[in-house]
């Protein structure tokens, strides 16, 4: 659970969030990435490698650009957690562990 749980952590920032939306679908370089924000190229860098260990993103080499894409099993892996949450959210039951 740790693992999923860096995972959600990773997602916690709205510029690491957006990343994985440009990402969606294809796969795109850090100047790519860098055209979507108003921040720095090392800011988004920093951004990347966050999303990269905590897998959520994969990165390939083609001579000197690096390309990032989804972790296609990394997202599996949370939609499972969020599934299993949401199948007990929907079953939830009073617990009474006070005196009444």
């Amino acid at each position: 659970m740790k693992n999923v749980s860096e995972k959600f952590k990773a997602l916690g920032d709205p510029i690491r969030l957006e990343i994985v939306r440009l990402l969606v679908g294809k796969e795109l370089c850090v100047c790519d990435i860098l055209d979507a924000f108003q921040v720095s190229q090392p800011t988004i860098s920093h951004h990347l490698k966050v999303l990269k260990y905590a897998g959520i993103v994969e990165d390939s080499r083609d001579g000197r650009w690096i390309y990032y894409r989804l972790n296609a099993a990394a997202l599996a892996e949370m939609m499972l957690v969020i599934s299993e949450l949401n199948k007990a959210a929907s079953k939830a039951e009073r617990a009474r562990t006070c005196d009444a």
